[in-house]
């Protein structure tokens, strides 16, 4: 018989990647990435470029100069050994500039979809996939087509 119960280290790595997310969306603390990233941490998203928790650091505060009250509404964690899948839905306020638009003040939601690789218990590869087709056309970045 298959136990269906998470192991301790499946959960561990589960409540560290809340605990990420929740450090850098919602409390900005950016001096907390290094806790959570491999000193290696890369990334195939065109959104971060570089290595590293710095390069990280870089790329949170840009989003949330754009989005400062950026929240996850929902993420569903899944981890199997040493990779983790999440799967968030995410809203904010476009206050500032967000991907090259000025602040429209609107409430903007997308979603991702992120997997990692984890080495050591951090975060060391990343792979994204982000729906932002409606948060673009909030921003003004995108029209809707006529119907």
């Amino acid at each position: 018989m298959t136990s269906t119960t998470p192991s301790s280290a499946s959960e561990d790595l589960r409540a560290s990647f809340l605990a990420f997310r929740h450090a850098v969306f919602e409390r900005h603390q950016f001096d907390a990435i290094a806790r959570f990233l491999h000193p290696d941490f890369s990334s195939s998203s065109p959104m971060l470029r570089g290595r590293g928790p710095a390069m990280y650091a870089d790329f949170a505060r840009l989003l949330l100069a754009g989005l400062p009250d950026l929240r996850p509404l929902e993420q569903v964690v899944l981890v199997e050994g040493t990779q983790l899948m999440a799967m968030t839905r995410w809203a904010g306020t476009h206050t500032g500039n967000f991907l090259g638009a000025p602040p429209t003040g609107r409430a903007l939601r997308f979603a991702t979809a992120d997997r990692y690789d984890t080495q050591d218990g951090l975060l060391l590869r990343h792979w994204d996939v982000v729906d932002r087709l409606e948060a673009s056309i909030e921003a003004g970045l995108l029209r809707r087509a006529a119907p």
